[in-house]
């Protein structure tokens, strides 16, 4: 009988930790500022709403600008030969439609 060995762990890489982080700060982020806006609307002081909405906006602009990045860097990465999976996509279907 042969001992089964263990798969190696594998860490994430440092874009996805990333990615990952900034989709948590997102959440907790929108939950904690609805719940301020729904004390705010309980509490009949609608005054603090559009502060509190700007919040979500900043957050998720953040969260855009990041995501587009990581996408643009795996896009980037993403290459076998030289050539990207982009193109490689674009030349099969030219060829599938000779």
């Amino acid at each position: 009988m042969s001992a089964v060995k263990p798969k190696p762990r594998r860490w994430l890489t440092a874009s996805k930790l990333i990615a990952f982080w900034m989709l948590a700060l997102t959440t907790v982020v929108s939950a904690a500022t609805l719940y301020f806006m729904r004390l705010c609307i309980l509490r009949d002081f609608t005054g603090a709403l559009y502060p509190l909405s700007a919040l979500i906006t900043l957050c998720q602009a953040g969260n855009a600008v990041v995501l587009t990045a990581i996408t643009g860097k795996s896009r980037a990465e993403n290459t076998k030969g030289g050539i990207t999976y982009d193109a490689a996509m674009s030349n099969a279907s030219d060829e599938a439609t000779i």
